[in-house]
């Protein structure tokens, strides 16, 4: 006799799992945000013309409200999660990463930002010896104050092309070239903020020449290398199988 299995409901497509994960931690990035904001939306406006401001002065958030510390660090945290994000929804999608449990796909997602935020606090380090080698700690915390303005902008303008990846899904050269573009227009912003910054001194075209070869070509081959060892460590361990 056969049993009625009644309505068993509608396959779930291969893609489901990853968007449900993205979009949930989507969600919380941005309610986060909006927190953030809440609190320190003076903060958040300073910030937008500080990206554009050249002038020197002593503090990138002065007398403005709010808690500095907690504001800087939540978006310089947001600008490197999305592209961990980014990084994680195109691997899916060429088929690097194809897991099918919730366990594996966070997983997976916090190693990339382990070395999303390696690569990061690796440049930090040679941004704060080569300052201490070749300016003065005025000069020096004035540029890292812009840095730190520059990022978390950029990281905002990340939202266009996750949320294409996302909640499109279709036609994905154009937010890998959206994302592309604005890594480098971010790259070459910094570069003109520097070379305003420290031009005065003729000690400050060394300081560019080192921030040329040391922060942005030495760090790329570090990244690639890394992402290279980490998919080759995927496909051969039995964690993610």
């Amino acid at each position: 006799m056969n049993s009625f299995e009644g309505y068993v409901g509608i396959q779930i497509w291969d893609g489901q799992l990853v968007n449900d994960v993205v979009f949930s931690l989507l969600f919380a990035l941005l309610t986060l945000f909006a927190l953030v904001y809440h609190s320190n939306y003076r903060l958040f406006s300073k910030m937008i013309r500080d990206v554009f401001y050249i002038k020197e002065r002593l503090s990138l958030f002065e007398t403005v409200g709010g808690n500095e510390f907690v504001f800087r660090s939540f978006m310089i945290f947001q600008s490197l999660f999305l592209s961990t994000l980014a990084i994680f929804v195109v691997g899916h999608i060429y088929q690097l990463f194809d897991f099918s449990d919730i366990r594996s796909n966070l997983l997976l997602i916090g190693v990339i930002f382990l070395c999303v935020v390696l690569y990061y606090y690796f440049r930090q380090f040679f941004y704060a010896l080569i300052g201490f080698v070749f300016t003065d700690p005025a000069k020096s915390k004035f540029w890292k104050a812009n840095y730190c303005a520059i990022t978390s902008f950029w990281g905002l303008l990340l939202y266009i092309p996750v949320f294409w990846l996302v909640f499109i899904g279709k036609y994905i050269g154009i937010p890998l070239v959206l994302f592309a573009v604005l890594y480098l227009l971010y790259r070459f912003w910094l570069i003109y903020k520097s070379i305003r910054i420290f031009h005065i001194r003729n000690m400050g075209y060394i300081y560019i020449f080192l921030y040329l070869c040391g922060q942005e070509i030495l760090p790329i081959l570090f990244i690639y290398k890394g992402m290279v060892y980490l998919y080759n460590v995927i496909e051969k361990s039995a964690i993610w199988h």
